[in-house]
């Protein structure tokens, strides 16, 4: 390519992580689009939960479905995001997304201003098992703008 700032990434070339019914393909981390944006793929099974209620104190986080239903509850209203459905989350915003019980949620997630967070993501497994003590967990959330209420 002739613009080193360009990036370009295809998604068998995409770092993935599975968990119970999720597959995330990492695409762009902050550092890789110039801190603009980061950039994720998700996957859920139907009934599968992709985050519980958290918010982004320095960036917007948007939904794009490519597939699917993603339910969401943003600032405590429950809204079903169908496919082709976009979802814009402003900074200070509570929200949690999973798939409906009956269907599959295939989401294009972007965050922007972008944050270094594909170490969050592989931290993620070992947080969700209890395994980081709360201090340690404070700092990481603070590193990664990831706010769990």
């Amino acid at each position: 390519m002739s613009d080193p700032r360009a990036f370009v990434i295809q998604q068998a070339d995409a770092e993935t992580m599975a968990g119970d019914g999720t597959q995330l393909w990492l695409l762009a981390d902050a550092s890789d689009c110039c801190g603009a944006l980061g950039a994720n793929r998700l996957r859920l099974q139907p009934g599968a939960a992709g985050a519980r209620p958290h918010l982004h104190k320095r960036s917007s986080e948007a939904f794009y479905v490519l597939e699917g239903v993603l339910e969401m509850v943003i600032g405590g209203d429950t809204v079903r995001v169908e496919q082709g459905g976009y979802a814009v989350i402003p900074p200070g915003v509570v929200h949690s997304f999973a798939a409906t019980a009956g269907e599959v949620a295939d989401v294009f997630i972007t965050l922007t201003p972008g944050v270094e967070r594909f170490d969050y993501f592989r931290m993620l497994p070992s947080i969700l098992r209890g395994e980081v003590d709360a201090q340690t967990l404070a700092q990481v959330h603070d590193r990664y703008d990831v706010h769990f209420v």
